[in-house]
């Protein structure tokens, strides 16, 4: 009997000891978590609230511990006032450089504006705005932006490469003053506790503390919408040039956002280019390999101006600079029934010219070679996914070019194919791999040349 009562208490013995260091190591993993600090709101006028019943916690240098229901902060010329729920004829002046730190201890997260976030929040009171920042853990935050930089019913695998270049992208911003990283895609979209789903919980979970490695060091693992066909090399965008972000092929066929259209009154680019008088003529000066645009040359009423093609996407908020322009009549106040109608050139209709497809060209390239419509192109030889055209075939090119200079009856139409700035990886092409039966690291190690997948070491900095 005493016999089996020691080993009855060896037993339970060697049991507390392992959970114990169960338990040790779940906390130490915890309390190891990177930790973000993600801009999330920028204004004059901000309102944060409590979900339900639960109260905030608001400490400051004025405030200790204070539960509030919520609050208003207001810029006014040179003063901030502050403003809580449960007392509003009560306000409070602060200074600038005062910081506010709030917090809840419900899961649903604290309101700010229409949206709810995890973690707590730092407002940070400056000269001219007020900012609002999110301090979570890194897992937490991966959660909400694979859903808001994803549709959350793609497939896992998408949403697994998704999370863990999301998780690297952030990683590599950390250490900045203030705040390490924005919330929209000026870095990368992050829209609070709505995007979360327990598919993108899951996809992240999977993948936890997995980040893209070169030589040991955190990539820098940029990603875009959809490239139209091949994704561009980093120096032909920016000026540095990373070695894993070279162009390869990408597999975004069948997206809505493959190709798309933008038009242009004369007094809107009058609005865009003031100086130069609006946009007479474009000329393109200089094309990457994949045909995006590097530089272009702008011709208007009182000038001329040279323009790279990352500016000029930006001025004129174009979904990706794999564009060619054109002009053509205005039919504003034409006929709905009547197509708009090129204008007139000095070429004659003759017979199609032919074309061999040659390394590195695509049907933007080629049209631009011809001066040539793309639309044009594509109708001519019947293809149906504008995307994929093999080295060697043979294409009809129509001999008609089209007129690049403008007049007053006449507006900008900018054509264009996929969007974001092409470089790494592809969210179309990932998901269409992903359909195919691909892995997340082979999707990754598709898009971003030479990398390793690793967990999170803080040497990778």
């Amino acid at each position: 009997m005493i016999l089996k009562i020691i080993k009855n208490s060896h037993k339970f013995c060697l049991i507390s000891i392992i959970t114990f260091c169960f338990l040790q190591t779940s906390t130490i993993s915890a309390s190891t978590e990177p930790i973000i600090n993600v801009l999330i709101l920028k204004s004059k006028k901000i309102r944060i609230r409590s979900d339900r019943s639960i109260p905030l916690i608001i400490n400051s240098q004025r405030f200790s511990n204070r539960r509030i229901k919520g609050l208003i902060l207001k810029k006014q010329k040179n003063r901030t006032n502050l403003i809580f729920d449960k007392n509003k004829n009560k306000i409070y002046d602060l200074e600038n450089e005062n910081i506010l730190v709030v917090r809840s201890s419900d899961r649903r997260g604290i309101w700010v504006g229409e949206k709810r976030y995890a973690g707590q929040l730092k407002i940070f009171i400056r000269d001219n705005d007020i900012l609002v920042v999110n301090v979570l853990g890194i897992e937490k935050y991966l959660g909400s932006v694979v859903g808001s930089e994803m549709p959350a019913k793609w497939p896992l695998e998408a949403l697994k490469a998704q999370a863990i270049a999301s998780r690297t992208y952030a990683l590599k911003k950390k250490g900045n003053p203030l705040y390490d990283i924005d919330s929209t895609n000026n870095n990368q979209v992050y829209t609070g506790l709505e995007a979360r789903t327990y598919k993108t919980a899951r996809a992240v979970n999977s993948t936890r503390s997995l980040v893209l490695t070169y030589k040991n060091k955190l990539i820098n693992s940029l990603f875009h919408s959809s490239s139209a066909g091949m994704t561009e090399n980093s120096q032909d965008v920016w000026e540095n040039k990373y070695p894993y972000l070279t162009s390869v092929k990408d597999f975004d066929k069948n997206n809505p956002k493959l190709r798309w259209e933008k038009k242009f009154s004369k007094s809107q680019l009058q609005k865009l280019f003031p100086k130069i008088g609006g946009i007479k003529q474009i000329e393109i000066l200089d094309i990457t390999s994949t045909g995006r645009i590097k530089n272009v040359r702008i011709q208007g009423d009182f000038g001329t101006d040279q323009i790279s093609g990352v500016d000029i996407r930006k001025r004129m908020n174009l979904k990706s600079t794999l564009v060619r322009f054109k002009f053509i009549e205005d039919n504003e106040n034409k006929s709905s029934n009547e197509s708009v109608k090129l204008l007139p050139t000095n070429s004659q209709e003759n017979e199609p010219i032919t074309h061999i497809v040659r390394v590195g060209e695509n049907l933007i390239v080629i049209a631009d070679q011809y001066d040539v419509n793309v639309d044009k192109l594509v109708a001519l030889n019947n293809i149906k996914n504008s995307s994929l055209i093999n080295i060697g075939q043979r294409l009809l090119v129509p001999r008609k070019s089209l007129n690049s200079s403008s007049s007053s009856k006449e507006i900008l139409v900018v054509s264009g194919y996929g969007s974001g700035h092409g470089v790494g990886m592809s969210q179309w092409g990932a998901r269409y791999m992903a359909n195919k039966g691909q892995k997340a690291k082979d999707i990754l190690k598709h898009f971003y040349k030479g990398v390793e997948i690793k967990p999170f070491k803080k040497y990778f900095l």
